[in-house]
C-alpha cells in the first residue's frame, strides 16, 4: 500500500478503536456517599480564649475530613476578603458568639449572609448556632444578633442538663422519616455532649425541620432549613465531638463515655447541606467511595476493552488490504 493509504488505514483503525472507549461524563444522577469534591471552610476566631473553641473547630476539621471533604481553616480577615467564594459549606464552631461579631465586623457578617443567600451552606454548633439566630435568650437576658440566618430565638443554657459553665452528656431523640436529611438509618437517639448550647424556638417560623429534640425538655436540639438559595443546619449540642474515640483530634474520650458516634448522622446532614453543590463523576461502570479515606478527586482514566480494540484494528487492516489488492 502507498504511504497515503497506510495513513488512512491507521486513522480508520483509531476511530474504530475509540468506539470501545468508556468516556467519563458529568452527571447529577449519582447519589453521593460522602463529601468528595465539596470544600468546607471551618471558621477560626481571633483567640481561643475569647472566640472560637480550639477543640470544637479541631473536631469539625477532622469530622469533615472523615467525610472526604476538602477542609480549610479560615479567619475573619479571609472571610472579609471574599474567601467563602471558593467553598460550599462554612462551619462555625463552639466558642463565644458575640466575639464572632467583633472578629468579623459588619462586612464579614454580610459576606457570610451573602454566601448563604447565593447558594452556600452554613453549619453552626453551640456558639455557632447562637451566632446564626436573630436573637438569643441567655440566662434570661435577651440579646439581639445581626447575622439573622435564623429568624427566631436560641435559648440557653439548659440548666436541666448542666448549669453554665458546666457540661454534661445528654440524650437527643431523632425525628426520622422527615423531609430533608435522610436519618432513616440512624438509631432513635444519640448521647451527645452538651456545653451551654441552645434549644431553638420554632413557633411561627415556616420551613424549619426539627431533626432532633432534647430528651430532658422535648425542645428542638438540631434544626435544618433552606434560606434563600442556600441551606442551614444548626445544632445546640456538640455533635462533632467523639467521646468514645480520638479520631476527632481532641480528648473528650478521657472525660466521658459515649454509646455511639454522631458522625454518620452528620454525614447525612452534610450531604443534604451540600446537595446543590454536587458534580459527581461517573463512567459506564460506577463505584462509590467510602467515608474516611483522604480525598483524591480526579476523572477516571479512559477504559478500553483490549480484546475488542485489537479485533477492531485487525479487522480494519484486513479490509483495507483486501480493497487495495482488488484495485490493483
Amino acid at each position: 500500500m502507498t504511504q497515503k493509504r497506510i495513513s488512512l488505514v491507521l486513522l480508520v483503525a483509531l476511530l474504530f478503536m475509540t468506539s470501545f472507549v468508556s468516556i467519563p461524563t458529568k452527571t447529577s444522577d449519582v447519589d453521593p456517599s460522602d463529601l468528595t469534591g465539596i470544600r468546607v471552610a471551618v471558621y477560626e476566631g481571633v483567640t481561643d480564649e475569647q472566640s472560637s473553641s480550639l477543640s470544637s473547630r479541631t473536631a469539625l476539621f477532622w469530622m469533615f475530613r472523615w467525610m472526604n471533604a476538602t477542609v480549610d481553616v479560615v479567619n475573619a480577615a479571609d472571610i472579609r476578603n471574599g474567601a467563602l467564594d471558593d467553598y460550599d459549606i462554612v462551619a462555625v464552631p463552639g466558642g463565644w458568639a458575640w466575639a464572632y461579631f467583633q472578629d468579623l465586623d459588619s462586612s464579614g457578617v454580610a459576606k457570610i449572609r451573602q454566601f448563604v443567600e447565593n447558594g452556600g451552606a452554613f453549619f453552626g454548633v453551640c456558639a455557632g448556632a447562637y451566632f446564626a439566630c436573630d436573637s438569643i435568650r441567655w440566662e434570661g437576658a435577651y440579646i439581639a444578633y445581626s447575622l439573622d440566618l435564623y429568624p427566631n430565638i436560641g435559648n440557653g443554657p439548659i440548666e436541666e442538663i448542666a448549669a453554665w459553665p458546666g457540661h454534661n452528656m445528654t440524650r437527643i431523640n431523632l425525628n426520622k422519616g422527615i423531609d430533608g436529611p435522610d436519618l432513616s438509618g440512624e438509631p432513635d437517639s444519640h448521647t451527645v455532649m452538651y456545653y451551654g448550647g441552645p434549644y431553638f424556638e420554632t413557633s411561627g417560623t415556616d420551613g424549619v425541620t426539627t431533626l432532633a429534640t432534647y430528651d430532658v425538655n422535648g425542645e428542638p436540639a438540631i434544626i435544618a432549613y433552606e434560606y434563600e438559595q442556600g441551606r442551614i443546619a444548626l445544632s445546640g449540642p456538640h455533635v462533632e465531638w467523639e467521646e468514645d474515640a480520638d479520631r476527632d483530634g481532641v480528648a473528650w474520650e478521657n472525660v466521658y463515655d459515649d454509646d455511639g458516634s454522631e458522625w454518620n448522622m452528620m454525614l447525612q446532614i452534610s450531604l443534604w447541606l451540600s446537595e446543590n453543590s454536587y458534580e459527581t463523576t461517573t463512567t459506564t461502570s460506577t463505584t462509590s467511595t467510602t467515608a474516611g479515606v483522604d480525598p483524591s478527586p480526579s476523572l477516571p482514566p479512559l477504559e478500553i476493552d483490549p480484546a475488542l480494540g485489537l479485533a477492531g484494528i485487525l479487522a480494519v487492516i484486513m479490509i483495507a488490504v483486501i480493497i487495495d489488492r482488488l484495485r490493483k
